[in-house]
């Protein structure tokens, strides 16, 4: 049905009350538009930290299973996981492009505690522990 306007009326639910407006298709597209917005920039949350993703010592090597010696280091948020060894996470302190962390790990069904350091730089993680530096290579 068309109004006085030559728009068509469409029905609009606010607050449980049913309204009929030629506005209701323009208020749709809006709330569209913003929930398409809110879905693009999830992705770009400040909650990500840089080290969060897939690094291996030779991107040959990011598609090895996680069985393998050779399997990519995984890291989420909170936690790493390579081969035999996973780790939670129990503090992380940002400074610059360095990340400071605290680890409760289990290295071959031995739990431990480690302390360790990544270090981004666009492509490059630097995983620098006791044992010294190693550099990994981001897995696309």
């Amino acid at each position: 049905m068309a109004g006085a306007s030559g728009l068509s009326w469409r029905t609009l639910v606010v607050r449980g009350e049913r309204m009929r407006t030629p506005a209701a298709r323009s208020s749709r597209r809006l709330a569209l538009s913003i929930a398409a917005l809110a879905l693009v920039a999830l992705p770009v949350c400040a909650d990500d930290a840089p080290y969060v993703g897939t690094w291996a010592l030779d991107i040959a090597n990011c598609k090895a299973p996680q069985d393998s010696q050779d399997a990519p280091l995984v890291i989420a948020k909170d936690r790493y996981d390579q081969h035999e060894v996973h780790c939670t996470f129990k503090s992380v302190s940002a400074k610059d492009s360095d990340y400071k962390i605290a680890g409760d790990c289990m290295v071959e069904g031995n739990p431990q505690s480690y302390d360790f350091t990544l270090t981004v730089s666009g492509d490059t993680l630097t995983f620098t522990d006791e044992a010294g530096a190693r550099d990994f290579l981001r897995c696309k």
